[in-house]
């Protein structure tokens, strides 16, 4: 007898980074997804209200019992979150695996997307490793989806969007993971409509659009903004400058690749794109595909 496939899905945090895209992605194939969004929230407005296969309530993410009231009255299998730092991000996310566990719901999508994460306690990253840790001493099935960079994030990272020239720490020569938000949201979507249960619970999906070095991202942008090597991005005019230099660093170092091993500090680049095959046909945006749209 095959495996039932997951029916029911949800997900917390639809703004316009990446949430907007998923739910995009599952209105496409015609799938139904239900979005919670705060109270206050004007993200869902850029949804289309007339699709039937799309459910918004709001809820309070701070509250577990009113999280996972509205799970269950929804019968909700998977629940994917992108919450972002601006409301309690992958800390708050806390919350909404209390309220997960305890509707029943059969798998979390924590809000990772983008590089893994590094060991090291303290900041971000290690916040997002501690949220795993959590997740699976309550007994909570996760999905935690690596991607590498976005594309679109790579106007912010070089500081390209702040001072119109683009910025590479040294000399950006190590290859990484990148991907477009795009094709991120249609593999959630896809994956978790197609894959049965037994394949993604408590799984570290790695999936990469194109492997590419900064420099050759840069060159991309021959004619269209100078290309500045750097020790370090400049502080003038350019928020968490420094943040961005040790981003930049990192990756140098080979942190954004999804083939990064974090215990080893190694990369595998034969590994980085593992999962794509997920996705069985996908034609996966190049850089310059993205940078063209």
């Amino acid at each position: 007898m095959s495996e039932q496939l997951f029916k029911s899905f949800a997900i917390i945090g639809a703004g316009p980074n990446t949430g907007i895209h998923i739910v995009k992605a599952f209105l496409a194939i015609g799938a139904p997804i239900l979005v919670i969004a705060r109270p206050a929230s004007t993200n869902v407005a850029a949804l289309p209200a007339d699709d039937p296969n799309l459910t918004v309530v709001r809820a309070d993410y701070t509250s577990a019992s009113e999280i996972s009231t509205v799970l269950r009255e929804y019968k909700v299998d998977v629940l994917i979150s992108t919450v972002t730092l601006v409301f309690g991000g992958v800390v708050g996310q806390t919350v909404l695996a209390d309220a997960a566990k305890e509707a029943g719901v059969k798998l979390f999508v924590p809000s990772e997307f983008g590089i893994k994460p590094q060991l090291a306690k303290g900041g971000l990253a290690f916040q997002k490793t501690d949220f795993a840790v959590y997740a699976k001493s309550i007994g909570l099935p996760t999905l935690r989806v690596f991607n590498g960079l976005f594309y679109e994030f790579v106007p912010w990272l070089t500081a390209l969007a702040d001072t119109g020239k683009f910025h590479i720490v040294n000399k950006g020569e190590t290859s990484g993971s990148f991907t477009a938000v795009s094709d991120v949201a249609g593999y959630v979507a896809h994956i978790l409509t197609t894959q049965p249960p037994s394949r993604l619970l408590d799984v570290e999906i790695q999936i990469e659009g194109q492997r590419a070095t900064l420099s050759e991202i840069g060159a991309l942008y021959k004619g269209r903004a100078p290309v500045v090597y750097c020790d370090h991005l400049p502080t003038e005019g350019v928020v968490n400058a420094h943040f961005r230099t040790f981003f930049q660093k990192h990756i140098e170092a080979g942190g954004g690749s999804c083939g990064w091993n974090p215990v080893t500090e190694s990369d595998d680049a034969e590994s980085a794109s593992r999962d794509n095959s997920l996705w069985e046909g996908h034609h996966w945006l190049t850089v310059s595909e993205a940078l063209a749209q």
